[in-house]
């Protein structure tokens, strides 16, 4: 279309385009018809940062634009592209985000050992056939058969035989740890794609001195230097896992490209061996989505981006623990402690907003359940049950709604979900001493199951069944000493299981 409009103008040459023209293509862009009016501004964007890439590539190109067409600003912005205009990115929806991360962790941890075996056979008879100069089909059939004889099964349990299955395992693969790490860690996906060999290292800290790791990249946001800044982010195991396959799956390509980093493919027009583009990660996450079946949303396949993954995790930290915003800033390499201290605001969202929009989330599902529920232990949970009749069932559903969306407007209530209960959080009674909300270095079933702001309901019924049933176990051989601590933790389990009572109702899940 751009080319069209340039010859259309009379300009034959991106050469001889001058700032009035591109700003008259600009007007032409607003003007035209879109789906809803004209054309929005996001679409509009698209088309500028042709121009504003013609020029930055100008030394590349026979034909590039001798002129950098928004000087002052960027292509978005200049098409008008706010916050208000192209909306939030989403997060990923929960039982999808569980679903694709425990599908990547089980390739990276169960599945990748087949499969980089595979891949090994492969670049071994490569290597061979150069060596004594054998053609690329003989290759293939001696592959084909060391890979029969090595008997090597993928995901779904068949053998691994071709060449083709061996090269749509090693990408899935490759996707697989993209996602552990953006999962796990929260990086952007250019701070990922950024990765080189020997990106895990290994720093004593902690009370105990004890070896931590860190996973290095570079961060590109909020720095002046294009190449970026060497930073650290915390890795937990899993990332370390999909760190060390990722280097295993690179080695060969980086042997004959020279190139050092992790995320690499080879150009399928050229056979060269070039980085992985953001672009092309996108793509395949939802490739890799497809693979693994995630469920589909709403009757449709939801729309998987690299950022998406960044937001899922930082609403996870802010679901479960208010106190932890500072250090996700921190872990975020937000751009200053000036943009933290004013409530948090980091470069790609706001963090007190997100918390306190899932913690409004969390308090008025977690109502819905009290005040519809006819059991619950725990002391709050047994003062709630006494008084709730005039909001359960039908009759009572209009009174329910006024009665939340009254404490959600003109209180500050919040409760605090766990794995055994929720805490309707009140300070001044609250037995593990939290001030703003539970303390997790004081809170403990033993400590909540006595303080009045504690709840169980059903789904938190096989939490205390297990534990009941694992002190009772330990009971049979513990001293008489040790014997009376397990009695007195398996009479709080009956407690609170008598109070909750058959569980044939019960909602075991969300």
């Amino acid at each position: 279309m751009i080319l069209r409009w340039r010859v259309s103008a009379g300009h034959h040459t991106f050469r001889s385009l001058t700032p009035g023209a591109v700003e008259r293509f600009h007007g032409w862009l607003r003007a035209r018809p879109g789906r809803r009016g004209t054309l929005a501004a996001q679409t509009i964007g698209g088309y500028l940062q042709v121009f504003h890439d013609l020029y930055r590539q100008r030394d590349k190109l026979p034909d590039g634009l001798t002129f950098d067409p928004f000087p002052l600003e960027s292509a978005p912005v200049a098409a008008g592209v706010t916050r208000a205009t192209k909306g939030a990115i989403p997060f990923i929806p929960d039982a999808l985000a569980v679903d694709i991360l425990s599908k990547a962790l089980t390739w990276v941890e169960e599945h990748a050992e087949p499969i980089l075996a595979a891949r090994a056979i492969w670049d071994t008879v490569d290597i061979e056939a150069r060596e004594h100069g054998r053609d690329r089909h003989g290759a293939g059939r001696r592959a084909r058969l060391r890979l029969r004889g090595a008997v090597l099964r993928g995901p779904d349990g068949v053998p691994i035989r071709g060449g083709m299955e061996t090269r749509q395992l090693v990408t899935h693969l490759a996707e697989a740890c993209f996602i552990v790490i953006a999962g796990f860690v929260g990086m952007r996906v250019s701070e990922i794609l950024s990765l080189r060999a020997g990106a895990i290292e290994f720093r004593a800290g902690g009370e105990a001195d004890l070896p931590q790791a860190y996973v290095r990249a570079r961060l590109f946001k909020t720095v002046d230097d294009r190449g970026g800044r060497d930073e650290r982010w915390f890795a937990p195991a899993p990332v370390v896992s999909a760190v060390d396959v990722l280097e295993r799956l690179s080695a060969r390509l980086r042997l004959l490209s020279g190139r050092d980093q992790l995320f690499l493919t080879r150009n399928t027009q050229h056979g060269e061996v070039v980085l992985v583009t953001q672009m092309q990660i996108a793509l395949r996450l939802r490739h890799f989505a497809a693979r693994v079946d995630v469920p589909a949303y709403e009757g449709r396949p939801w729309p998987f981006a690299p950022h998406q993954f960044r937001k899922t995790f930082a609403r996870f930290v802010a679901r479960r623990d208010r106190s932890q915003l500072l250090g996700l800033a921190d872990h975020f390499k937000h751009a200053s402690i000036a943009m933290t201290a004013r409530g948090y605001v980091g470069t790609d969202f706001d963090l007190q907003g997100l918390v306190d929009h899932e913690g409004q989330i969390e308090t008025a599902a977690a109502l819905e359940r009290f005040l519809t529920a006819d059991r619950l232990a725990g002391k709050m949970g047994e003062r709630i049950v006494a008084g709730n009749a005039i909001f359960r069932g039908r009759a009572g559903a209009q009174v329910r709604r006024d009665y939340i969306g009254f404490v959600m407007q003109e209180t500050d209530l919040r409760i605090h979900a766990c794995d055994y209960g929720w805490c309707v959080f009140q300070p001044e009674t609250a037995r593990c001493g939290g001030t703003l909300a539970p303390s997790e270095a004081g809170r403990a079933p033993a400590v909540c199951v006595d303080c009045a702001n504690f709840v169980v309901d059903g789904r938190h019924r096989l939490y205390w069944e297990d534990r009941r049933s694992r002190n009772a176990i330990l009971q049979e051989t513990a001293s008489p000493l040790r014997r009376a601590v397990f009695d007195e933790t398996i009479a709080q389990c009956d407690r609170v299981l008598t109070r909750l009572g058959k569980h044939d109702d019960d909602e075991q899940t969300d």
